[in-house]
């Protein structure tokens, strides 16, 4: 076999690959002794049936297999060996590549368009300035923080009215279409917390209703929710999607959340071994979470900035043409060529970045462990695991169900492997340029994560 390429422009190329007789011939009638072996021809006893008509009947096709599979191998062995660094896959050069017959004797040649990957360097040092956005938390993030807190740690007691908050319980029965009790109907004794209830016509109907009230409404509109409504009706998923009946419901109980006293009681349920006494003191400590909570909304914007920030100090260019052309035929007809040059601006920095990527990692030597993926699968069944007292099986049962993941979901595992290199890398970034720190509130910040994505 011969492989040539020739450069097209200056990061393109075409590979000419001539296969000859000599390179098929011998796998090419193995295969078809074989054929002659177990073929069942009218008029001829089986493995007496003659070579010539076996390689008539299925000639063309097991060349056209063989052929295909043995210039596939070669151009793979041929790129590797000779260490090209391609974007996407090499594309079939159809105007060179002359049509064929299986003929004996017969050279055949193939045409293969490359793209290469720019040669670059990434610097990456006290000189590259990129911004850090820090979200302050003001004193009304902490109002209402500490109000949520309050509600959380507070005590349940009865009322006589409902309030937005409240919550109530009660009978539900369902109804016919006149209204009256259904026979055989769904009955059942549930609770409703008005504040989870999207209809908003039907939770102003609730608030202010009395004990002993009557109130008529179809519970799954008043959720917009198959599996709360089941839950409420003690009911299945599959029957609370078919619910089209009103039910009645007769409040039992009306209860409210008596917020939390602003005491040391308090403040120990909420931050437990801190010794907090103040007020003063209590706050600051929901400042200082709070801000500590925000650090993964600031890192995961300054990845965009990141992305944005390398791409545009690394101005290199890669094969557009090709790329457009290999985009189209990859994604087989999901896009047109118009979606691709509207977009393409955009493919063209993902593909930059993912470029520039992998360059840091082979680089910095960023690697990523089996054992880290089983731990961020882990995080998945049990938030928070490494820091509880977890007994011995069920920490083998959290082993076990990470490995049947990773087993058993090969998709979901390289999201997993991408996001955790991308984690890396945008730490790694971190720890050598320069951030420029900007405090913004969090509405600021809202603002600026939406735009970009």
């Amino acid at each position: 076999m011969e492989i040539t390429r020739e450069n097209t422009g200056e990061l393109t190329a075409t590979i000419k690959m001539v296969i000859s007789p000599a390179d098929h011939n011998e796998s090419i009638t193995k295969i078809l002794k074989d054929y002659q072996r177990k073929a069942n021809v009218p008029g001829f006893r089986p493995g007496h049936v003659p070579f010539g008509m076996i390689k008539k009947l299925y000639g063309p096709a097991v060349f056209a297999d063989e052929v295909n599979k043995l210039v596939s191998d070669k151009l793979h062995l041929y790129i590797t060996d000779e260490k090209l660094d391609i974007l996407g896959q090499p594309l079939p050069n159809t105007t060179l590549t002359p049509e064929f017959d299986w003929k004996e004797g017969q050279d055949i040649e193939f045409f293969f368009d490359l793209g290469f990957a720019p040669s670059f360097d990434v610097v990456l040092d006290s000189n590259l300035a990129i911004d850090y956005h820090v979200i302050k938390v003001d004193s009304t993030m902490v109002d209402k923080y500490v109000d949520d807190m309050r509600q959380r740690f507070g005590t349940l007691t009865n009322t006589d009215t409902a309030g937005a908050k409240d919550v109530l319980l009660g009978e539900f029965a369902e109804l016919d279409t006149d209204g009256n009790v259904l026979e055989n109907g769904i009955m059942h004794s549930s609770r409703i917390t008005i504040d989870l209830i999207t209809d908003a016509e039907i939770k102003n109907m609730l608030i202010g209703a009395q004990k002993d009230e009557v109130k008529v409404f179809n519970p799954l509109k008043a959720t917009g929710n198959v599996t709360e409504t089941a839950a409420m009706l003690g009911i299945t998923k599959e029957e609370a999607e078919d619910l089209e009946s009103d039910f009645s419901f007769t409040i039992d109980e009306i209860s409210t959340m008596s917020p939390s006293e602003m005491d040391e009681e308090f403040f120990e349920k909420v931050f437990p071994g801190t010794g907090i006494l103040t007020e003063e003191e209590f706050r600051n400590k929901i400042r200082n979470e709070a801000e500590k909570a925000y650090v993964a909304d600031s890192d995961h914007l300054f990845s965009h900035h990141m992305q944005e920030r390398l791409v545009e100090t690394n101005n290199f260019s890669i094969p557009d043409e090709f790329m457009k052309r290999w985009l189209l035929e990859s994604n087989e007809g999901k896009l047109t060529a118009e979606d691709i040059e509207r977009d393409y601006d955009k493919y063209a920095e993902s593909m930059k970045w993912q470029l520039i990527e992998n360059k840091i990692i082979l680089e910095s030597g960023i690697q990523v462990g089996d054992e880290e993926i089983k731990d961020y699968v882990k995080d998945y069944y049990i938030q928070g695991w490494r820091t509880m007292q977890l007994n011995e099986d069920l920490l083998e049962r959290l082993e076990s169900l990470a490995v049947s993941f990773l087993k058993d979901k090969p998709t979901e595992v390289r999201r997993i492997i991408e996001s955790l290199y991308s984690q890396r890398v945008a730490s790694y970034v971190k720890s050598k340029v320069t951030l420029v720190e900007k405090e913004i509130s969090y509405e600021e910040f809202s603002k600026i994560d939406a735009e970009k994505h």
